[in-house]
């Protein structure tokens, strides 16, 4: 929902070079805590929330730069993106090891 409001101000460029900002800083984050401070149930709640809320609005914008840059029907790429998705998925579920 913030991002939704500050789109209405600010381009789809300019929001997508902040998440992607905010998505470095984070990488730095769990980096840090990974390395230096170590995981407690606690700092993988609030490290999860956190990622949640960074990596959320990516998807919806980048629908947004798509359609900006492209003329296409958001239907159509979100039929795509998802196939690819599935594609993704069935690759890594056919070439995984099964737990025993």
């Amino acid at each position: 929902m913030i991002f939704a409001v500050v789109s209405v101000f600010l381009s789809v460029n300019i929001c997508l070079n902040i998440i992607w900002f905010g998505t470095s800083c984070l990488a730095t984050a769990w980096l840090t805590y990974v390395w230096l401070v170590g995981l407690t149930g606690t700092s993988l709640f609030i490290l999860g929330a956190i990622t949640g809320l960074v990596f959320a609005p990516i998807f919806p914008l980048s629908f947004a730069f798509f359609n900006q840059r492209l003329n296409v029907k958001p239907m159509l790429l979100g039929f795509l993106l998802c196939g690819t998705a599935l594609g993704a998925m069935t690759l890594n579920k056919i070439a995984g090891k099964p737990y025993k």
